[in-house]
């Protein structure tokens, strides 16, 4: 991403020095927001040991448009992911909230590490777009993170960590580790305890800065690592009660894009597209392992 922020700033100079006139120029020759052209956007990872599914294949939408869900996703796609000799179908289901995805019905079927993935995408206007990935090698915990963890009652003097720390094993060809902390019930905290009590959750900070003002309302936080051992800060957890710990290690298509659209500024970068033809996203691939945990509150 360092990369990508100096090719920014080098583009911003160019602009500043010679393009005032072009620019001038073209001020009145700008096409009228109605003029937007859509792209199709994929997004589709396979999980190592689960079920084929979460495909999204979807168009996107002019920014002078409200955005609304339902308008973007493409249902009619004919979906297939081959492996190997294997050639599977997906079929296109929505939920309550109508968000939908692309799944393969027989469960049965699951992600093996290691092996290589072909997606083709056949749209009904005659668009094709497809993608390849290799699935890593299984990841296990070497020492997994504790299920019961208590919030330090001294906020401003918090204590060295060694509670939070937790080991996996390393994958082979993965760089990078991709880590999510999330709270799975950010509303009930007492029904969770023994015995249960109507106590409702809370943030565990109410301070944020800046930088995270707008993911403020989400619930899980994320970060990258080039380590299979790592200290978790208590910082990591926005709220108090049940969470999930998860640990991903991610084929490169993942990484990159993962970056792009979590950490990046809001641009589109084409070269960290993965997948070819008429459209842009990505179709990558991880193992993962994880832990449910529960932290108790620091004071009631």
């Amino acid at each position: 991403m360092n990369g990508k922020n100096h090719n920014r700033k080098n583009r911003f100079w160019n602009l500043a020095l010679f393009g005032l006139l072009p620019l001038l120029v073209a001020a009145c020759e700008d096409p009228a927001p109605t003029d937007y052209i859509p792209q199709n956007v994929v997004t589709a990872y396979l999980i190592v040991d689960q079920p084929i599914r979460g495909i999204v294949v979807a168009r996107s939408q002019a920014v002078a448009d409200s955005f609304k869900y339902s308008n973007s996703v493409i249902r009619d796609a004919d979906v297939r992911i081959i492996e190997g000799a294997n050639t599977y179908r997906l079929q296109y289901r929505t939920d309550g909230n109508n968000i939908g995805e692309y799944y393969l019905p027989d469960t049965t079927i699951l992600v093996q590490p290691e092996r290589s993935y072909r997606m083709e995408i056949a749209l009904s206007d005659g668009g094709r777009i497809t993608g390849q990935t290799v699935t890593p090698a299984r990841v296990a915990w070497v020492k997994p993170p504790r299920a019961l963890l208590q919030y330090p009652a001294d906020t401003a003097n918090l204590p060295s960590p060694d509670s939070l720390s937790f080991e996996w094993t390393a994958v082979p060809k993965t760089r990078e580790y991709i880590i999510s902390v999330s709270c799975v019930d950010s509303l009930e905290y007492g029904r969770y305890l023994t015995p249960a009590t109507e106590e409702k959750n809370r943030r565990t900070s109410s301070v944020i800065n800046q930088n995270a003002r707008r993911r403020y309302n989400e619930t899980t936080r994320w970060a990258f690592v080039q380590t299979s051992k790592l200290p978790l800060v208590w910082f990591a957890y926005k709220w108090y009660g049940l969470h999930d710990l998860t640990v991903y290690a991610p084929d490169p298509n993942m990484v990159e894009w993962f970056k792009q659209t979590r950490f990046g500024p809001n641009e589109f970068n084409a070269l960290l597209s993965t997948v070819e033809g008429d459209g842009i996203g990505v179709f990558g691939s991880a193992s993962v392992v994880g832990q449910r945990q529960f932290l108790l509150k620091n004071q009631p």
